[in-house]
């Protein structure tokens, strides 16, 4: 009697242990998930900084040429 109830509490026990080493698993994969989405988002907000950036220094170049060339032409 003192073997079954022996056998039934290690088998409960790697039961626990199973089950805890699973939501670890799960908790390291959606870290994982979520780390690759906020880096793709960030990736994204870097590529529209830079975009508006050239946009952003071919209308100040195309400004400050033609205030020069009106400068020299007169």
């Amino acid at each position: 009697m003192d073997e079954q109830k022996r056998e039934e509490y290690l088998a409960r026990r790697e039961e626990d242990r199973q089950l805890r080493q699973d939501r670890l698993r799960l908790t390291a994969g959606m870290a994982d998930f979520l780390g690759v989405v906020g880096g793709v988002a960030v990736c994204l907000i870097l590529v529209l900084l830079i975009a508006s950036l050239i946009s952003w220094l071919r209308q100040d170049a195309g400004s400050t040429f033609s205030v020069f060339i009106n400068m020299f032409r007169q």
